[in-house]
């Protein structure tokens, strides 16, 4: 979590020039604030607040993936679900939202081939991406898929996923 705050932090940190978009950035920089120290209520009013003032695209895409991790981490699931999707269509090359959001429909109960999907967008983005190969593995074993599933739970643990080792052997035997 605190690599997802410190990317939101480092990205809202840049500099925008009119009033406007400075209005926009405070109410993401402070967002970004209140999710380091937990407060997700009060980050998702900031996050809110930012999208709506602001008309740019990469503070729009920033703004609603903070609102919709705020909104993982209290429970709204739809209402995260919702958010990462719109941080998809404001950019769609980011493995973090892709990641979430799978990891969003498997709390939602959603078909392991729809969280497999989203898995493999950000495994295509960052290649190394270690607990996105690990979270693709357990949704392939949900789907019966076994060869698939070890073959990302290893691929995970070879990664330095060490939290992958005791699902490879319950799965697959030895890692």
């Amino acid at each position: 979590m605190k690599s997802i705050i410190i990317l939101l932090t480092f990205f809202l940190c840049l500099g925008l020039q009119d009033t406007h978009s400075q209005t926009a950035l405070e109410f993401a920089r402070m967002g970004s604030a209140k999710l380091e120290i937990g407060d997700y209520e009060a980050a998702i009013d900031d996050f809110s607040n930012a999208i709506r003032l602001q008309p740019d695209y990469d503070i729009l895409y920033r703004a609603y993936f903070g609102r919709g991790f705020a909104k993982f981490q209290i429970g709204d699931y739809e209402g995260a679900k919702t958010d990462f999707d719109r941080s998809i269509r404001q950019y769609s090359n980011d493995p973090e939202v892709y990641f979430w959001r799978a990891y969003t429909k498997y709390r939602l109960r959603y078909s392991a081939s729809s969280e497999i999907a989203d898995y493999n967008r950000a495994i295509l983005l960052n290649p190394n991406y270690a607990e996105a190969y690990f979270n693709r593995g357990q949704a392939h074993i949900k789907n019966r898929q076994l060869r698939a599933g070890c073959r990302d739970l290893r691929k995970a643990y070879e990664l330095g996923y060490e939290e992958a080792e005791p699902h490879i052997r319950i799965h697959c035997g030895e890692p």
